[in-house]
């Protein structure tokens, strides 16, 4: 059970450099479409903070659905508070984690986990792993800088809407998908390659938006289903979001 605790949450060759060059012009269009949908490179510009609460069902293969409830502080490019409260049958556990990038500290129920050099390693690769997802998913770094290489992987349905995917590709990083909605071109997937917390193996996750609402004339996500593999890990609901352009450093350290 710690374990689970321990981390939250493609025929181009053929058609020659020409129309690999149309592709990636292609995916630059639906990303400027996206950006626009999302509020704009202004107001996005200013989106650097968050502080949110949620809560939802993490579902076990096997053990069922656990009701859980998370508290995030969460600051660009690295850094990370978030408590998550979990009830496994009669009793609660919570686990809380801070991350500032280079230094990392977690606690169950009030104790700190000793974590020794691999799992400190595997931790935080897990956790800039996905905030390099965040990154990605925010839409402006692809337009802004360099370093991304992009193209379009086609369409599918995401939730029942068709969507549009585009392929991001970065020296050091995953392979991410994102699956823009074709009538409102808001983000509507996230796709990548992970290791499935506490069994090591490999697995697809999808990172759904099944619903969006507006703050302050902005879309942003309500309800989110990630899966792995197809099957569902977790459903979550943002009942509580208060977006911000700094929050102090010591909120990221223990």
């Amino acid at each position: 059970m710690r374990r689970m605790f321990l981390s939250v949450l493609s025929v181009v060759v053929l058609l020659g450099f020409v129309s690999q060059t149309r592709a990636a012009d292609d995916a630059m269009a639906i990303l400027t479409k996206a950006i626009k949908a999302h509020g704009g490179e202004e107001k996005m510009s200013k989106l650097k903070a968050v502080k949110s609460k949620s809560k939802g069902t993490m579902t076990l293969p096997g053990a069922g659905d656990f009701p859980f409830t998370q508290e995030i502080t969460a600051m660009q490019p690295n850094k990370l508070r978030d408590t998550l409260e979990l009830k496994v049958g009669d009793k609660t556990i919570t686990r809380t984690l801070w991350f500032n990038g280079d230094k990392l500290s977690i606690e169950q129920d009030g104790k700190e986990i000793t974590l020794d050099d691999d799992m400190t390693k595997a931790i935080k690769e897990r956790l800039l792993d996905a905030s390099y997802m965040g990154k990605v998913s925010r839409l402006l770094p692809l337009v802004k800088e360099k370093g991304f290489e992009m193209s379009l992987v086609g369409e599918e349905k995401v939730e029942g809407k068709p969507a549009i995917g585009v392929l991001v590709k970065s020296k050091g990083h995953k392979d991410i998908t994102l699956y823009f909605d074709k009538e409102t071109s808001l983000l509507a997937k996230v796709q990548f390659r992970t290791v499935k917390e506490g069994t090591e193996k490999e697995v697809t996750e999808d990172r759904i938006v099944a619903s969006y609402e507006k703050e302050d004339g902005l879309p942003f996500p309500k309800k989110i289903v990630v899966k792995h593999d197809g099957e569902k890990y977790v459903e979550a609901e943002v009942v509580e979001r208060k977006i911000l352009e700094k929050v102090d450093d010591s909120e990221f350290t223990k």
